[in-house]
């Protein structure tokens, strides 16, 4: 009589703790990397938000030079009224200047729709003034 020899195989697999193990591994990498992508996409609206208040700061000399004033209207300027960035992240206002008189300054005002801790407001005034409201405010600009 011979004996057949039972051989173990090992079945091809993942084991449940290497599957734990990777979901703890990328939890982790996810912990970390994600404030660092909030942080870039907010410095992203943020600059397009400068970007449409410095366009209609232009638009404001033009409509100096040609009528010796500034305006609060953003409708005079060209731009639809709520004035807001293309991805409607910051409300773009205006307001008289730090002079007090709307022949001589103009203030533009950012405001961010999308919530921003660090950069709530970004203000641009005609003398190229710049400030920004915020627990960061030096991130404004």
């Amino acid at each position: 009589m011979t004996m057949k020899r039972r051989i173990r195989t090992r079945e091809a697999g993942v084991t449940l703790i290497e599957l734990l193990t990777v979901i703890c591994i990328i939890g982790i990498l996810a912990a970390f990397s994600y404030p660092m992508f909030a942080e870039q996409a907010a410095k992203g609206r943020r600059a397009q938000a400068r970007a449409l208040m410095y366009e209609v700061l232009q638009h404001e000399e033009k409509f100096f030079t040609e009528n010796n004033t500034y305006t609060v209207d953003v409708t005079q300027l060209g731009y639809a009224n709520p004035l807001e960035t293309t991805e409607s992240t910051h409300g773009v206002t205006l307001a008289v200047g730090p002079t007090g008189n709307l022949t001589t300054s103009v203030s533009i005002t950012g405001t961010a729709i999308v919530a921003d801790a660090k950069c709530a407001t970004l203000t641009l005034t005609s003398a190229n003034g710049q400030s920004g409201t915020g627990s960061q405010p030096a991130v404004c600009w």
